[in-house]
């Protein structure tokens, strides 16, 4: 599916700021040439909770990110892959948490 508009997210990562040995630095932004969910290109979560499931608290670390690009999702949860990813900033626990709190309460009736 291409896309043109930014799709704001967050992402997971190992301890050394890498996901599947892609070194990520924050401030920064990523090309790729395809998006496949679960496959190729980038990948981040709209809903902050659904990176729990890939990346559960601990030693690992999160960010907010945008993706832009071409996009595909991904049927079970909120993941996105994309071809354009840009790390916003690093999130201590805490402000994940905050994130995650405030995605819920956004979309309370």
């Amino acid at each position: 599916m291409a896309n043109n508009k930014v799709i704001q997210g967050f992402k997971g990562f190992d301890k050394d700021f890498k996901c599947r040995d892609f070194q990520f630095e924050e401030g920064k932004t990523y090309t790729e040439d395809k998006a496949v969910i679960c496959n190729k290109g980038f990948h981040f979560c709209e809903n902050p909770l659904d990176v729990f499931g890939y990346y559960p608290p601990g030693e690992n670390r999160f960010a907010s990110v945008e993706g832009s690009g071409k996009t595909a999702g991904h049927s079970d949860d909120s993941k996105v892959a994309c071809t354009e990813i840009h790390i916003k900033s690093e999130l201590t626990i805490s402000a994940f948490i905050q994130a995650c709190t405030k995605f819920v309460f956004d979309r309370v009736d």
